[in-house]
């Protein structure tokens, strides 16, 4: 995903290039947004329940919705 994409309230999957094999291919929610425009990190709440910090890079948008939102 680019930098420029990334909006709060967007959904989003954890990418192959993630370091944490168990975090991959997860579906989240983006809840916040830090640092420069150009290169953000991002807080993301998985479907899990767990909040995580990624780097943009590390996401890719995604159209699930949520299965309560279905």
């Amino acid at each position: 995903m680019e930098s420029k994409e990334a909006r709060i309230g967007m959904r989003v999957r954890v990418g192959e290039s993630v370091r944490e094999s168990e975090l991959r291919g997860l579906i989240g929610t983006i809840r916040g947004r830090w640092g420069d425009p150009e290169y953000l990190a991002l807080d993301v709440l998985l479907d899990e329940g767990r909040l995580e910090l990624f780097w943009h890079h590390e996401l890719d948008a995604t159209d699930y919705l949520h299965p309560v939102m279905a």
